[in-house]
């Protein structure tokens, strides 16, 4: 299971396809905010291609967007948690969001809003955060078999 992480677009919904098409075995799609009506385009191609689960967040970029602050879903056997990370002091440290993460039992707790790629393994959860979208950086995570892989991407751009 794949599930395809980006963050961060302000106004770049042109990286967020790259990466998609980038990532074709993707098998879910997660957009954490700042940049909502960018990531709709990620409902757009899962009505003219296959259909993956696309879940987006609002950030503290994107106004009174109907999408939600925090999400927590199953994919694989897994609990993912899913926020921007601004209401959780993300720039400070990352001790509410772990706090938060642990409530909602996640073994994977993703977050954007810093714009810095970040890996981390804290509590039993793997703290991923994709870095900016339209700084050209993105990340996936990999539920296997045998664990969780958490990698960050570089756009290739087709020009």
């Amino acid at each position: 299971m794949r599930i395809l992480v980006c963050s961060d677009s302000h106004g770049s919904a042109r990286n967020i396809m790259l990466a998609v098409d980038q990532q074709p075995k993707a098998d879910a799609y997660v957009f954490l905010g700042d940049g909502v009506r960018d990531a709709e385009c990620l409902l757009f191609r899962n009505i003219t291609a296959a259909p993956r689960p696309a879940y987006i967040l609002r950030g503290n970029c994107d106004g009174a967007a109907s999408y939600p602050l925090y999400e927590t879903f199953q994919l694989a056997g897994k609990t993912i948690f899913c926020t921007h990370g601004h209401c959780d002091q993300v720039k400070f440290g990352l001790d509410v969001l772990l706090y938060r993460a642990e409530e909602h039992g996640a073994d994977v707790c993703l977050f954007g809003h810093t714009h810095v790629p970040y890996i981390g393994y804290e509590a039993g959860i793997h703290l991923f955060n994709p870095g900016s979208v339209q700084d050209g950086i993105y990340g996936f995570v990999d539920i296997l078999p045998n664990g969780i892989v958490c990698r960050h991407v570089k756009i290739r751009s087709i020009f």
